[in-house]
């Protein structure tokens, strides 16, 4: 692939965008954000590779000058045809990352795949976003600090109860705003006409004309909506009152806002993004606009960690909690929920197996099948740009947490497999276990960071004996949407789980796909398809909009998740 100065590149977007006023350009892709699913998928937006990645990073990109610009950016023919050229040039700038070095090492099959390995990587870190649901990015911050309320209160000023409510505080903000702001869809009669213009059966000027016969107020509110579709993300500190104190206002906004003043220098797609950590921007003295409404839990958990882990002592007793007490506990709880239908079923956790002294997270024997489980808390890192140092990396996490895995579950397979009975040890008792009585094996690494694709084809990194079948590694919030999906569906289960590993595991080396549920949304929506695909030689390719089964049974309420006490 040809060479490209990436600086160059970068400074000829933010040349081209900041003809605009950054209030007016950040505004703009704050809506862009929250509501392009609502809208056509056309012009700039069709071009986008990642509407939110690629959103964020043009917001710190036109934040990242002085100039102030004169225009306003409002959608029109005009400004798509700017924004595509835009998005041009930022498909240079990722396509340039990810291609670099291909025709160096075209014909070279190991250098291939770290090529492959890498771009998968670079692709899920920086261009996808993951899909969970907000009540579980609170629950995730809830089970690891709610311990340390003290702690926190003393360190920010603000206790862990208020610093939550104030994030689901802003969510209702911006719902009622939202419902207020599209008032004028109540009006009957707009409805008619809008359905009027959607069908063509309305001449060029006609809508405009036969707006003007529609009551005062819902042609106010339909032409605020039009001029200003991203109000319903603005806020004032007086939102919250009186649900929640002025100080405590005064600091959470400090603490997950940057100012649209500030002076800023991320010019790189690959830098670290400040909106990750501080989703939302100051645009004046009190007025607020929330970029990344669903991030604010994320920054919270990750503002946390940082606020809780001043020694070594705190960062390795917090890293303990993260793994052995609270991705264990949580992923124990998801099954027994998931298994209490069963008749025939036993758990063990922190057990030993047959004298072994290396501790194992937990083994579930249900309807005469084992579920070897392992959780993994280990850290995935931000991949680096240069393809050999960005692989080590990959292979170095990957080992960590997901072949460690699968390793200590292997050992427990290898036991069961080979031994006509098998002695578990466990919370100071034991229990034998016959060959004879298990069916079938699986096995599970669960892990509490998201590794996408090399996660979902374990083929590409993964090393084990060739007569062993492949284990299901899953991300903790992805396996409880899925088993939460089962669940509410199939009256048995147990019996559906058992099908989906059973076939599952033949996948792997042929699958091209960035996200877990989407292969689970295959097999919930037609199970014998999902059969024969994996019984097939085909190379397997999800579709993307896969995940749409799963917001579509969460917002009609039939996948839920409760918050936790706090």
């Amino acid at each position: 692939m040809k060479k490209i100065n990436l600086e160059q590149k970068s400074l000829e977007i933010q040349n081209i965008i900041s003809r605009y006023t950054k209030e007016s350009f950040v505004c703009f892709f704050a809506d862009f954000i929250r509501h392009h699913p609502e809208r056509r998928n056309t012009g700039f937006s069709e071009k986008f590779k990642s509407k939110l990645k690629d959103s964020l990073y043009l917001i710190m990109l036109r934040l990242s000058t002085p100039l102030e610009g004169k225009e306003e950016l409002r959608y029109s023919k005009e400004s798509d045809l700017v924004l595509q050229q835009v998005a041009d040039i930022l498909l240079e700038i990722v396509s340039f990352y990810l291609s670099e070095n291909y025709d160096e090492f075209d014909e070279i099959t190991d250098k291939r795949q770290r090529l492959l390995v890498h771009e998968l990587a670079f692709k899920n870190y920086f261009q996808n976003g993951i899909l969970n649901y907000r009540e579980q990015e609170i629950n995730k911050v809830i089970r690891m600090f709610k311990p340390y309320q003290d702690k926190t209160q003393k360190r920010l000023g603000i206790d862990l109860k208020t610093l939550i409510d104030l994030c689901t505080h802003s969510e209702l903000i911006y719902r009622a705003k939202s419902i207020n702001s599209k008032s004028f869809i109540l009006d009957k009669k707009f409805d008619k006409l809008a359905r009027q213009s959607a069908n063509g059966l309305l001449a060029e000027n006609e809508f405009a004309d036969k707006l003007l016969e529609l009551s005062d107020e819902t042609q106010e509110s339909f032409l605020n909506f039009f001029e200003n579709p991203h109000q319903c993300l603005l806020f004032t500190k007086q939102d919250f009152l009186p649900s929640i104190e002025e100080k405590y206002i005064d600091i959470f906004c400090d603490l997950f806002s940057i100012d649209i003043k500030d002076t800023h220098s991320n010019l790189f797609y690959s830098q670290q993004n400040p909106l990750e950590n501080k989703p939302i921007i100051k645009i004046s003295n009190n007025k607020y606009l929330n970029i990344y409404q669903k991030q604010l839990p994320s920054a919270l958990y990750d503002l946390l960690y940082t606020t809780l882990t001043q020694t070594k002592k705190e960062k390795e007793q917090l890293n303990f909690r993260k793994g052995k007490v609270v991705l264990e506990n949580h992923t124990l709880e998801l099954f027994k929920k998931f298994f209490k239908k069963s008749k025939r079923v036993s758990f063990f956790t922190n057990y030993y197996i047959n004298n072994h002294p290396e501790e194992k997270d937990i083994l579930i024997i249900a309807d005469k099948n084992a579920y070897i489980i392992e959780c993994k808390a280990s850290r995935y890192r931000e991949p680096r740009r240069d393809t050999e140092q960005a692989y080590q990396r990959i292979k170095s996490d990957f080992a960590d947490c997901i072949q460690k895995g699968y390793d200590q579950c292997y050992q427990v397979e290898q036991e069961l497999i080979n031994n006509e009975k098998v002695v578990i040890a466990f919370k100071g008792k034991s229990e034998v276990i016959l060959r004879n009585d298990i069916h079938e094996i699986f096995s599970i690494v669960v892990t509490s960071e998201r590794f996408a694709s090399i996660q979902t084809d374990l083929g590409l990194l993964l090393k084990k004996d060739n007569a062993d079948p492949y284990p299901w590694s899953i991300y903790v919030d992805d396996l409880e949407t899925f088993l939460k999906a089962i669940y509410n569906r199939f009256s048995n289960p147990s019996r559906k789980i058992f099908e989906f590993l059973e076939h599952r595991e033949l996948l792997h080396k042929r699958l091209i796909t960035n996200d877990e549920l989407d292969v689970c949304a295959m097999f919930l929506q037609n199970p014998k398809h999902f059969k024969e695909l994996c019984e097939s030689e085909y190379v397997v390719f999800t579709d993307p909009t896969l995940q749409n089964y799963f917001d579509k049974l969460y917002f009609d309420k039939k996948l839920k998740f409760k918050i936790e006490d706090y």
